[in-house]
């Protein structure tokens, strides 16, 4: 299987905004379009469609952080849902992991977030080797779900080293 990654452009972009979670994982993943909105606002953010042999399956949001460690935020990654169950996510995850050093070399991990019933995320982001560093409470403000749910407001942090 062949990952490749492009930038969302004039090309591609309607094509990834119709890109759709599956039933069972809306609500862990804002939508494509949403993402895209951000990027006009946070102009750090990197959106890329994300390929299999020339055929697009998802999207990736993401944004290098200075710090101690530097690291690559992974803000969003979502393959559509006609092209789950074919182990995409783990070839994805895997494939952002080496495009994130490749483009910023001083990295020494890759950090993301997820609500805490993600289970199958939670088992992805574990087969793909990112280390559980607990749970955090979600800062309001920046990107305030509407929900009522308290639980959408803690997420489990992990990161994925590099050796």
């Amino acid at each position: 299987m062949n990952i490749t990654f492009k930038p969302v452009d004039e090309s591609n972009y309607m094509d990834v905004i119709n890109c759709r979670m599956a039933e069972g994982q809306k609500g862990y993943v804002e939508d494509n379009l949403f993402s895209l909105a951000e990027c006009y606002i946070y102009p750090n953010f990197i959106p890329k469609a994300m390929y299999a042999d020339d055929e697009l399956i998802g999207f990736v949001l993401y944004y290098f952080v200075e710090d101690d460690p530097d690291y690559v935020f992974l803000h969003r990654i979502m393959i559509d849902e006609k092209k789950q169950g074919r182990g995409y996510g783990k070839a994805t995850l895997l494939a952002c992991c080496e495009l994130f050093k490749e483009e910023f070399p001083s990295i020494g991990c890759v950090e993301l977030q997820h609500y805490p019933d993600n289970v199958a995320g939670d088992r992805l982001y574990t087969a793909c080797g990112f280390e559980n560093l607990g749970p955090r409470k979600s800062a309001p403000g920046r990107f305030e779900l509407d929900t009522e749910d308290p639980n959408r407001y803690i997420e489990i942090i992990r990161r994925r080293y590099y050796d």
